[in-house]
């Protein structure tokens, strides 16, 4: 069970699965003028960065929720939770490569040294590490141990890499409930 708390901050236990410890460290920074997205960020504007903070969680309850019913982890061994870590840390890297691709607006393309143009390095930084997250959930069978267990996402036909991209269009309906 996750510790709403504890998630996000600089605890890398964040609870247990049937007696296993669950870690991620994925320390999320305050809040604060100086982000990239600061000015047009929908999430509130205290405590930590609720955009970072959103998008890691989703995907982490995609996988290892408090709700067996809903999260694969039941599917992994020790070592392969133990990954989801890994996992999350590329996520992390990969949000924050977002809000600074989002900063530049639609000028996407830079200007070396000689006055050539090309297109932004942190769009090659994009590229790279989802394809890191990729291989990592293809190393971890994520996808089909979700379809074993689920056959798809419930009522939605997404698979995992739609629902890790999109989140679960059903979530605040459950948590409402």
């Amino acid at each position: 069970m996750e510790d709403p708390l504890r998630t996000n901050q600089l605890y890398p236990t964040i609870g247990t699965d049937s007696g296993r410890t669950i870690v991620r460290f994925t320390p999320i920074p305050e809040c604060s003028r100086d982000c990239t997205v600061y000015d047009n960020c929908p999430y509130q504007k205290s405590g930590r960065c609720g955009l970072e903070r959103t998008y890691l969680n989703t995907i982490s309850r995609a996988i290892v929720n408090p709700d067996p019913g809903k999260g694969i982890s039941d599917q992994l061994n020790d070592f392969e939770l133990q990954r989801i870590d890994h996992l999350m840390s590329l996520h992390h890297q990969r949000i924050k490569f977002l809000k600074l691709a989002y900063s530049l607006g639609f000028d996407i393309e830079t200007v070396d040294k000689k006055g050539g143009k090309k297109i932004h390095p942190i769009f090659a930084e994009i590229r790279a590490v989802t394809k890191d997250i990729e291989a990592l959930m293809k190393s971890l069978e994520l996808n089909k141990k979700w379809k074993k267990k689920f056959g798809g996402v419930q009522g939605v036909g997404q698979s995992i890499e739609e629902l890790l991209e999109k989140g679960d269009p059903n979530y605040y309906q459950s948590i409402s409930e």
